[in-house]
């Protein structure tokens, strides 16, 4: 559940997140005069909330000064501000979140992925299964598949209603299918406001898997953000699962850092990687 509020200095009642499912406060935009005041300001919300991390979305001008107040510089998601880099700068509230479960494992997955980079793309789907953009009409199948594929995510993608909400806010979804079902589904979730979206929600049904189905979905997700004008795209993948750091290896997208125990995904926290695919040039 998030909670997203207004405090003095926010420009947009989006700014500044209380994520209590993940335990986390993010900050998207501030003034830079105001450091001080939001770091103050966040964590005392965090620990109002019970939240163990804190997240900022900073410019690179600003990096020292995050960093005298404790934070640290995790990666970097490319063009996220109309094609601006946003500095993923995050504190940690205690030690246990602040400590990888799996670190050996993200890296020996990370060396795997790159090797892979620049590998034979799946570009058409196997006979029998079609794509197309889905609709409000499948927000119960689609969660049916995320509830079956993941037994914990960031988000309750196993609530229609949920999806449904997410759709009529921008969130674009793609699905394969096959006689009829949905076998394989992802999801642009798309910033108007900052011209950049979040290739997410990938989660393929276990009777389609090892079919190649995820490969021409995001091709065909990449071409419609194009069309509409959303040229930095990003994903944020498991770092301790190979299959969807070596697809976004493979589809061009590059490694830029990996976010420690960020959120609660398939077995509770764990690290995730930040890929990042601009396709128009970005500035720092």
């Amino acid at each position: 559940m998030k909670t997203v509020i207004n405090v003095v200095g926010a420009q947009d009642a989006g700014d500044l997140i209380i994520d209590r499912q993940n335990r986390r406060v993010k900050l998207h935009v501030y003034e830079p005069s105001q450091i001080e005041q939001w770091d103050r300001v966040m964590k005392e919300l965090a620990e109002e909330s019970e939240a163990t991390k804190v997240i900022v979305y900073g410019k690179k001008q600003d990096v020292s000064q995050w960093e005298s107040l404790g934070y640290e510089l995790e990666g970097t998601i490319d063009g996220f501000f109309q094609g601006e880099n946003a500095q993923m700068l995050t504190c940690y509230l205690t030690k246990e979140r602040a400590t990888s479960g799996a670190a050996k494992l993200a890296e020996e997955i990370l060396t795997l992925s790159l090797s892979r980079a620049g590998g034979t793309i799946e570009k058409t789907l196997p006979e029998g299964y079609h794509l197309r953009e889905a609709t409000e009409a499948d927000t119960k199948e689609l969660a049916f598949l995320y509830g079956l594929v993941f037994a914990t995510y960031p988000t309750p993608m196993n609530d229609p209603s949920y999806i449904l909400k997410t759709m009529q806010e921008g969130t674009i979804y793609y699905v394969v299918e096959f006689d009829g079902k949905i076998a394989c589904a992802a999801s642009a979730e798309v910033s108007e406001r900052f011209g950049s979206a979040e290739m997410t929600d990938c989660a393929t049904d276990p009777d389609h898997a090892g079919k190649g189905l995820l490969q021409p979905l995001f091709i065909a997700l990449e071409q419609r953000m194009e069309e509409a004008g959303i040229y930095f795209l990003y994903t944020l993948t498991r770092a301790q699962s190979a299959g969807m750091n070596v697809t976004a290896a493979k589809m061009g997208y590059a490694y830029r850092g990996r976010l420690i125990n960020n959120c609660t995904i398939f077995s509770g926290y764990e690290d995730m990687n930040i890929w990042v695919k601009p396709l128009r040039p970005t500035r720092e």
